[in-house]
């Protein structure tokens, strides 16, 4: 691919190995490159004036001047790109000043490589605001863009909040599960047949069996269970399992917690349409089928 095809980012983090493991992820599969490297603010504001590029991963904490005051700087001067912070720091109260400022995503360390890429791309697709209350991005087209080609800000949550418990994105389960807390979270019905209804549903989406849904997800849960997964569980649902919940208890308590901290102010993709995607994922290229899915 041509270098002025590529997607163009700068890179920011105080730890300089970290940007050179980051700086391999990003250019590994060849159609991104990393056009700056800066481990403080006023560095990273410079590279992001001179270089222009399409996308800032940026952690909050950097020398001399942080992450958000780069943010103020870029919106005082409407240097325009997409920005994604990578950070340690999983505050509300940061989260809310970064998005403020004009950050587009935010993700906390430690992050899947697959994840990233795939946020990446999804928010460097040539896009225009929906008219709603919340920004879902579309394809600037002057047809009417399908509802499973928008990114769900419900989505976007449910990946990071499964990254910081630490199911990675490699796995089948990381998937299964996302899309039956989007399902939950848009009715809460699907929970009452989850074996019978929701299992199966999620089958036909994915062209696969509702026990290797079941058990994808179960292996998932263990997974998190054993990492990040059982604090982050404790904080959203506010008390302690000493054993590893199950499936339904899992989806449910997630499900809950999006659903009372965002009410209906999500405008969501429905899970009926989701056969377009599963569609679209098998046409993948081999290689990225065994990332996403090995």
């Amino acid at each position: 691919m041509q270098v002025r095809n590529k997607i163009r980012v700068v890179i920011a983090d105080r730890d300089l190995f970290y940007l050179q493991k980051l700086k391999l992820c990003l250019e590994r599969r060849g159609d991104m490159i990393v056009v700056g490297m800066a481990d403080n603010g006023p560095a990273v504001f410079r590279m992001v004036q001179e270089n222009a590029p399409d996308v800032l991963l940026m952690d909050v904490i950097l020398g001399e001047k942080d992450g958000v005051w780069v943010l103020e700087q870029m919106k005082e001067q409407k240097k325009e790109c997409v920005c994604i912070m990578i950070s340690a720091i999983d505050s509300d109260t940061v989260v809310r000043r970064a998005v403020a400022m004009g950050a587009n995503y935010y993700m906390a360390k430690p992050i899947q490589g697959e994840l990233l890429l795939e946020r990446i791309h999804q928010l460097t697709e040539p896009m225009r605001p929906y008219e709603g209350k919340e920004k879902i991005w579309t394809t600037q087209r002057e047809e009417p863009v399908p509802e499973h080609q928008r990114v769900s800000a419900l989505e976007a949550e449910i990946s990071s909040l499964l990254s910081r418990m630490g199911v990675p994105a490699s796995i089948k389960g990381y998937h299964f599960i996302r899309q039956a807390v989007m399902m939950a979270v848009e009715d809460a019905e699907v929970m009452i047949g989850i074996t019978k209804g929701l299992y199966p549903d999620i089958a036909r989406m994915y062209h696969t069996s509702a026990s290797k849904v079941e058990r994808a997800i179960r292996h998932a849960v263990e997974s998190a269970w054993k990492k990040n997964g059982r604090q982050v569980y404790f904080e959203i649902s506010g008390y302690h399992m000493i054993e590893k919940p199950t499936n339904g208890q899992f989806i449910a308590i997630l499900a809950e917690y999006f659903r009372m901290r965002y009410g209906q102010s999500y405008q969501m993709v429905s899970y009926r349409n989701e056969a377009s995607r599963a569609k679209e994922s098998s046409e993948l290229h081999a290689e990225d089928k065994l990332l996403l899915f090995s």
